[in-house]
């Protein structure tokens, strides 16, 4: 999808910001992967990725009713009130800059709701998704509602992640086994296969075995080897 990697980015922001976009009455300014802030709007301080970090001193500023330099909770916004008990990290009631930052951070390390992202897709103006790439989605979704209820259940999604990883792992065999003897050798592998053969070959065999190839691919996506030497991340 030609917006990957632009939501990838994009993501995090959305994740730092669900908490507290409600309060923010001036939005960041500029393009997406490389946003900026107006100075005397909403001032942007340099985070994770490249992407502006949460202002917790600006935020707290900004709600500070009675000026004491923490919130209560009928300061916050009703939003970011559900949430409170969370931000309090210490428990004394009140909510200062220091919680604020750290719980902002913490949230921008978390994966994006999937949602989040389809809804980010649709708002960047400049590359707005398509409507067959929504289609496709839908698409996509609805194939995994195999009993035809309405619903996505955990058994559905956990068959179709093995069907996926099993496609994976054929694709990979296909690229890189050449004698077709179900194995790759050193010789045969390219790329991070070759790179970090040794730590996969977990025998010490001179091969990657299937169940060798399946326990890489079982590695976080953005560490396992893919068939052409980058990382798994497409």
């Amino acid at each position: 999808m030609r917006l990957r990697v632009k939501l990838l980015g994009l993501g995090v922001l959305c994740c730092a910001a669900v908490t507290f976009a409600i309060g923010q009455t001036q939005p960041p300014t500029g393009k997406p992967g490389n946003i900026t802030a107006d100075k005397d709007t909403h001032p942007a301080q340099q985070g994770d990725h490249g992407l502006p970090r949460f202002d917790a001193a600006r935020f707290l500023k900004d709600h500070d009713k009675n000026n004491d330099g923490k919130l209560s909770k009928d300061e916050l916004p009703a939003a970011a009130q559900k949430d409170f008990d969370r931000l309090d990290a210490n428990k004394d009631g009140f909510v200062t800059v220091d919680e604020l930052q750290r719980h902002a951070d913490m949230m921008a390390r978390q994966r994006p709701q999937l949602v989040e992202v389809i809804f980010y897709a649709i708002d960047i103006p400049e590359e707005a998704v398509t409507t067959q790439e929504l289609q496709e989605a839908y698409d996509q979704l609805r194939k995994l509602d195999k009993n035809n209820n309405g619903k996505i259940d955990e058994g559905e999604v956990k068959a179709l992640r093995e069907q996926r990883q099993k496609e994976r792992i054929e694709g990979i065999f296909t690229a890189l086994d050449q004698n077709r003897d179900g194995k790759i050798s050193k010789d045969e592998a390219r790329g991070l296969w070759a790179d970090n053969f040794a730590q996969l070959d977990k025998n010490g065999d001179g091969y990657l075995d299937r169940q060798e190839i399946e326990a890489a691919c079982s590695m976080h996506i953005g560490q396992a080897p893919a068939t052409d030497g980058r990382t798994g991340k497409k």
